[in-house]
């Protein structure tokens, strides 16, 4: 097999592995008959759900090949190259901004209280990580942010904001 298609398939390996479930349910589903049938069913619409997650994953990722780490463990991200590098508790963070591609790739910023904004590059190694991240950010808008990453914007989009409870 070509290398290139291997990397191709290894990528899209979820989505392939969820759409052969539903196929496979669905076939079970129209083949049987009972209890045995609505299992099939229920099996079907949840292969469905995670086929969909799985398409968002791989338009969120890229190929990798930037500069430095991404590490996300216990509630922290960490991004590490040999120069600099930090790290960011998840419930701390205030906001995600992707900043335009000026020399060099797209960044993600991740902002705190009282710490300096955390930049990662869209394309560095682990970088697919922050998905599972952001996902579970309240009222991140996962479809906006897509297609914000595709658009590759010429100036700094705020993805997520964390709400505030405004005094009078």
């Amino acid at each position: 097999m070509r290398p290139e298609v291997r990397a191709l398939m290894w990528r899209w390996r979820e989505v392939i592995v969820a759409l052969v479930v539903v196929a496979l349910m669905a076939w079970w589903a129209s083949a049987s008959y009972g209890v045995v049938r609505w299992v099939a069913l229920a099996v079907t619409a949840i292969a469905v759900v995670f086929a969909f997650a799985a398409v968002q994953r791989v338009r969120f990722g890229r190929h990798g090949g930037g500069v430095g780490a991404v590490e996300y463990d216990e509630g922290v991200v960490s991004y590490f190259t040999p120069m600099t590098g930090g790290q960011i508790e998840i419930a701390a963070m205030t906001s995600v901004i992707l900043l335009p591609a000026v020399r060099g790739p797209a960044h993600w910023q991740l902002d705190a209280p009282g710490q300096a904004p955390l930049l990662i590059p869209l394309d560095a190694f682990g970088a697919e990580k922050l998905f599972d991240v952001f996902v579970t950010l309240e009222g991140i808008e996962t479809e906006k942010m897509l297609r914000q990453i595709k658009a590759e914007p010429d100036k700094p989009v705020v993805i997520w904001r964390k709400r505030s409870i405004a005094l009078h």
